[in-house]
């Protein structure tokens, strides 16, 4: 069904139910409220940036690992794309693991894998500790 369509059956739907549209709501809603959806929008961008920022970084790390640990590292990795696929969904779960894909692409330079894997063990650490306070 084509998607025009299908949205044009779903406003008849609400409109039959006699129920606001979104648009109808934020355009009329009292500033307090329009504000709360802003701050929910900017709570989510920063979720998201946060996301691909730990991808990113996780995927730096990939290359400081000694051959020996990768598949130890790539597990944990794994373990918590899970985590964020079962916690905040498959879209966020795609963030981190295409930032985490391209991080992998990324040649660091060996001087700075300290920093990177400092980096990326505090926010794994954050990450878990948040996942086992929810």
């Amino acid at each position: 069904m084509n998607k025009f369509l299908t949205a044009g059956i779903a406003s008849l739907g609400l409109l039959a139910l006699n129920a606001p549209s979104a648009a109808a709501q934020t355009a009329y809603a009292p500033a307090e409220m329009q504000q709360g959806v802003d701050d929910r929008d900017e709570l989510e961008a920063r979720i998201d940036n946060g996301l691909k920022n730990f991808g990113y970084i996780a995927g730096l790390s990939r290359g400081c690992v000694a051959e020996d640990q990768q598949v130890a590292f790539e597990r944990d990795v794994l373990e918590i794309n899970a985590s964020i696929a079962r916690l905040l969904g498959v879209d966020r779960a795609f963030l981190f693991s295409s930032a985490f894909g391209y991080g992998t692409s990324v040649e660091i330079e060996r001087e700075n894998c300290a920093e990177v894997l400092s980096q990326y063990e505090t926010r794994s650490a954050k990450y878990r500790s948040a996942v086992e306070g929810a």
